[in-house]
């Protein structure tokens, strides 16, 4: 068999190096000049009609509607972060998931027709009709918005071309450039809306326990019913908080903004037992601006274990743009004491006294410590620890009032209301919490002690959270005080607006104001069985 032969491999053609580098640099120029004739035009294009877009979109106005007594007003804008939201102050806020595509729909109320909310608060056929057009005026206003947005955004564009380009030629490109635009969002939205996200909405502020997250097991039908419901709800709910707080009773002839009880008032609001639910902060705040409120009186039990890792929940104090006083609850331990103090609040115990907002504050931490959980403090009762503590601040209001007798003590501030038997007769007004239950007492000495209820809806501690789990939730509440300025009323607590945030989801906001008469201010007197002598304010009641 004849020997195989084998053909030699043909070795590569290598061309040399400079000739190579030759070629490289002719490619590389091609690529510049291809990018500069077809990429970077445009690149400039896209960037141009981008800002100018940009510009018309953020001047686009919004298309108002009327949801019910409440005008409305809708925008649709780019965004990166897409959806549907619902801005319903005092309440919080409604967010949808409904699509991919960054296109936000933004509906917020503008104004409300107090007296269209009261006729709507009152009629059920106007309720019903409410829930059956609320959706498809909703949706009528947003195409509109919509149409005012892209005719704002197509305009900008083009009269960003112009200015830069000086050419009809890229104009018209910028124009195409935005049509693609356009049409690939709309597309991008109608591909990935999802009618279910109607039924899974993210509430923030005091929306977010709101019962309108329906069974993933309803139809498409059923998920509409819901949501239009859901929107009659909350629509309802700020109507009835306008109509009441437009019919609320007036003090004086003049009407000072948002609270109807003249310009001569100072209005300080009292809070407690937040327990580190956030909600109570956003009741807070929101309080806070809307009835121009110039203090916060905190009786405590702002956390619930005392420990380091619940100070982030304290930053909100600092944010609240008004003076914060703080005594320390049964939950609060000296660590969170402190930390409330290096949020800039003004902490009051062993009997200290500050002067906030043109009163006279008194107050006293608690003397117990027990974290969620635990027991009561081994030595002594806890009212009989209460009382000692009450006296130590009864001695620090006396000796205040005596070294100010012109400028004596309005306000005591403790947590828990038992043993206070050392302050009668001693302050006209006692502030507490503890008890998660709110009620106003006037006792025969003259003092009249409010306990607040609980602004975090007892928040999280074992008893909150067990309400919450039976669906009975503890509603928030918060106190507003109006007192005097001046005159023979400075410093007298002449009404007071107890707000509550409740029933299921916190779906319900109610305002019952009381306005007190020279009839509910008697004289303070000192129980001859707590000590001896009268109030350096007056006089005994005269026996008879």
């Amino acid at each position: 068999m004849p020997p195989s032969t084998r053909r030699p491999r043909p070795r590569p053609l290598r061309l040399p190096a400079r000739w190579r580098a030759a070629g490289q640099r002719l490619a590389a120029r091609r690529g510049a000049r291809f990018a500069r004739r077809h990429v970077l035009p445009w690149f400039g294009i896209l960037l141009v009609a981008g800002v100018g877009a940009g510009v018309g979109f953020a001047l686009a106005p919004g298309a108002g509607t009327y949801v019910g007594p409440l005008q409305t007003e809708v925008r649709v804008r780019p965004s990166l972060t897409p959806g549907v939201e619902v801005d319903l102050p005092p309440v919080g806020k409604v967010t949808f998931d409904t699509h991919r595509a960054p296109i936000v729909v933004t509906a917020t109320i503008e104004s409300v027709d107090v007296d269209a909310a009261a006729r709507l608060v009152r009629s059920p056929q106007q309720l019903l009709a409410l829930e059956l057009t609320a959706a498809d005026t909703v949706r009528a206003a947003t195409v509109r918005a919509a149409a005012l947005s892209l005719a704002c955004g197509t305009a900008g564009a083009l009269l960003a071309a112009v200015v830069v380009h000086r050419s009809r030629r890229r104009t018209l490109q910028t124009g195409a450039a935005l049509l693609v635009v356009v049409v690939a969002t709309g597309a991008g939205t109608a591909a990935t809306f999802d009618p279910a996200a109607l039924r899974q909405p993210r509430f923030t502020g005091l929306l977010s326990r709101a019962p309108y997250v329906v069974s993933s097991t309803q139809n498409a039908l059923d998920r509409l019913e819901s949501y239009r419901s859901g929107l009659s709800d909350i629509v309802r709910s700020v109507s009835t908080l306008y109509a009441t707080a437009a019919n609320l009773p007036v003090l004086g002839d003049a009407r000072a903004a948002g609270t109807g009880l003249g310009e001569d008032v100072t209005t300080v609001l009292h809070i407690s037992d937040l327990h580190l639910n956030p909600l109570g902060y956003d009741l807070t705040e929101n309080l806070v601006q809307q009835f121009g409120v110039q203090a916060v009186l905190d009786t405590g039990d702002t956390t619930t274990w005392g420990t380091a890792a619940e100070a982030s929940f304290l930053g909100r104090i600092g944010g609240l743009g008004v003076p914060y006083v703080w005594v320390r609850g049964n939950h609060d331990s000296g660590d969170t004491q402190a930390q409330v103090a290096a949020q800039g609040a003004i902490v009051l115990d062993q009997g200290s006294t500050a002067q906030v907002a043109g009163l006279v504050l008194a107050g006293q931490g608690d003397p117990v410590f027990t974290p969620d959980g635990e027991g009561t403090a081994a030595t002594g009762s806890a009212e009989q620890l209460q009382e000692q503590a009450n006296r130590i601040l009864a001695d620090g209001i006396r000796t205040w009032d005596e070294s100010h007798p012109e400028d004596p003590v309005d306000v005591a501030l403790v947590h828990d209301p038992s043993g206070l038997d050392p302050l009668q007769g001693r302050v006209p007004l006692v502030l507490a919490g503890h008890l998660h239950k709110r009620s106003v007492t006037l006792h025969a000495s003259g003092t009249r002690v409010m306990v607040e209820g609980t602004t975090g809806g007892a928040g999280v501690t074992s008893a909150g959270l067990a309400r919450l789990a039976d669906g009975t939730p503890l509603p928030l509440s918060a106190t507003l005080l109006y007192f005097g300025r001046s005159g023979d009323d400075a410093g007298r607590l002449l009404a007071y607006d107890e707000v509550t945030v409740g029933g299921l989801g916190l779906a319900e906001v109610n305002l019952q104001r009381t306005v007190l008469g020279e009839e509910d201010h008697p004289p303070l007197t000192v129980p001859t069985a707590t000590a001896s002598g009268t109030s350096s304010r007056s006089a005994p009641a005269p026996a008879g």
